[in-house]
Order: C-alpha cells, then structure tokens, then sequence
C-alpha cells in the first residue's frame, strides 16, 4: 500500500487519500469525534463504501482528524 505524506509528517495511505476525495466529491463529509470516525449522509454510503471505510478507518480518521499545521516562511 502506498502512502502519502502530508505536511507536518502524517502519514496516509494512498487508498484513503481516493476514498475521502470521492465520498466529498459525493456530498459526504468525514469528521472525527473523541477518536470516532463520522461520515454523514449514511443513508447514501453503498455497501462497497462501508466496506471501504471499514478497511481504511483509521487512515480516515487521521485525514479527519488532521490540522496542516501554519507554513514557516523563511
């Protein structure tokens, strides 16, 4: 599995990158809450959704949880 690494060292799987991006994409929304993940619209998730989030959960919910931190200029 490849991975990404996003500014300030977190680093996420490619796979959960594609997946956030098409369930937004899609009107969802990831948020996390007290280390839970939480999409909204759940109604709309398919079956290969749930499966996807269940298998990528945690990467989710560090891209979820994730503040970039402030670019340091020189």
């Amino acid at each position: 599995m490849s991975s990404t690494e996003l500014r300030g060292g977190l680093f996420v799987a490619d796979d959960a990158l594609r997946l956030t991006v098409d369930l937004e994409n899609r009107g969802h929304t990831l948020t996390a809450q007290d280390g839970t993940l939480l999409v909204s619209n759940g109604a709309q998730l398919t079956p290969q959704d749930r499966t996807r989030i269940a298998a990528l959960r945690m990467h989710l919910l560090a891209i979820a949880s994730y503040t970039a931190p402030e670019p340091r200029w020189s």
